[in-house]
């Protein structure tokens, strides 16, 4: 049984969209709940006479979706929670078949991650695959969350990589991610979406801010759950520097009034975090991790070696 769990805040030009895919699901038995994010004014109520079987929740106050999502864990019991944006679409009615498929294959299986369609301005599409920051088109089994206390963040920007980063630290060889290439999910264009749009605020500014907090908050809720940092985490928090050190490199391409602000935030996360690293770590795989970011040229990691330098707290005379 798989709860479905819809965050939604002023959506009903699209929401309407949204349920028709998800009641048209098959093969799978799942309950659908709308966790309405603090709207003073709109009511909901209405979509229950064309989906009876839909579940509405009405939180009190507005505070985003990533608080939304979690409401909605904290208030079902379904041992699957998979999320869809109410401005979005499942592509089939077997997109939850598909996402649940890998859990009935394998005991270990706690997360699943499937393969989504990204609609672009103009209508075309671009595959997501291996994603692994966003919650669509993913499946989690909720034995695993509760085991962990894997929990949203409650920020309004990035809450997502901060969920899915908890799970990947958490993951191990009994309690295994499963990335499927099934494509069950269709990310939808929207003119007045600020993630969507090609907003250099929100891609050098609030998207960065979003990303080092939940990263942060992601990493220390695991390192104080441990009496020790092991190497998947230290990958993880070295994967992130390397992302941050290519969005400086953009930066300066395409936004130059941000770099600045990418820098601040790339050094809070630096001082954050790197600290948890191993010296015998860095010597490891730090190199492999930059080359993985798309940035395999020596001089690539030359450079990164001098942004963390530029990051590190001043040493005093």
């Amino acid at each position: 049984m798989v709860a479905v769990i819809l965050p939604v805040y002023k959506a009903h030009d699209t929401i309407m969209n949204t349920l028709y895919s998800v009641f048209m699901q098959r093969h799978i038995d799942y309950s659908v709940y709308m966790v309405v994010d603090g709207e003073e004014v709109d009511s909901y109520d209405y979509l229950v006479d064309v989906f009876p079987m839909l579940n509405i929740f009405y939180m009190d106050k507005n505070a985003g979706p990533g608080v939304a999502r979690q409401y909605g864990i904290d208030h079902t019991d379904e041992p699957f929670i998979s999320f869809i944006d109410a401005d979005d679409t499942y592509l089939s009615s077997l997109a939850l078949y598909y996402q649940h498929k890998p859990f009935t294959k394998s005991d270990k299986c706690v997360m699943v991650s499937c393969d989504f369609l990204e609609e672009k301005q103009n209508h075309d599409v671009r595959l997501r695959e291996r994603d692994m920051v966003w919650m669509h088109g993913k499946m989690y089994k909720r034995e695993f969350l509760d085991k962990y206390n894997i929990r949203f963040n409650e920020t309004r920007a990035n809450e997502d990589v901060g969920f899915n980063t908890q799970c990947q630290c958490y993951a191990n060889e009994n309690e295994q991610i499963n990335l499927a290439k099934d494509v069950t999910y269709l990310w939808q264009w929207r003119d007045d979406s600020t993630v969507r749009t090609d907003n250099q605020s929100y891609s050098f500014n609030e998207s960065i801010d979003g990303y080092v907090k939940n990263k942060i908050y992601a990493f220390k809720r695991v390192i104080d759950a441990r009496d020790e940092v092991d190497e998947p985490t230290q990958y993880f928090i070295m994967k992130g520097q390397a992302h941050l050190f290519r969005k400086y490199l953009i930066a300066m391409l395409k936004a130059p009034k941000q770099v600045n602000h990418v820098k601040k935030w790339a050094r809070k996360y630096y001082r954050s975090l790197y600290k948890y690293v191993t010296d015998e770590y860095i010597e490891k795989a730090e190199k492999t991790i930059i080359a993985q970011t798309g940035l395999n040229k020596e001089e690539h990691y030359t450079e990164f070696v001098k942004f963390k330098d530029m990051l590190a707290p001043k040493k005093r005379r």
